[in-house]
């Protein structure tokens, strides 16, 4: 843990907050098109008759992180 580093993220999320109070931002809509997104890249890998299970799984969790998703630790090998 480097101590600066977690200032430093802190003070950065903090400005980040404070100036995007003043933006016009539809989060709903922002949030649905990535859902919408990652949803559907799951279903693909479900319908894809190639993978194994572990293989589907392994794909999916993948495609959590992409979208900065946290799978939990289940799967964390």
């Amino acid at each position: 843990m480097n101590i600066k580093l977690e200032l430093l993220r802190r003070h950065l999320c903090d400005v980040i907050r404070w100036r995007i109070k003043d933006l016009d931002i539809d989060a709903s809509q922002i949030a649905d098109t990535t859902a919408i997104n990652a949803l559907a890249e799951i279903q693909k890998v479900i319908q894809d008759e190639s993978y194994t299970d572990f293989m589907a799984v392994e794909e999916i969790v993948r495609i959590f992180e992409k979208y900065e998703i946290d799978a939990g630790v289940r799967h964390d090998f």
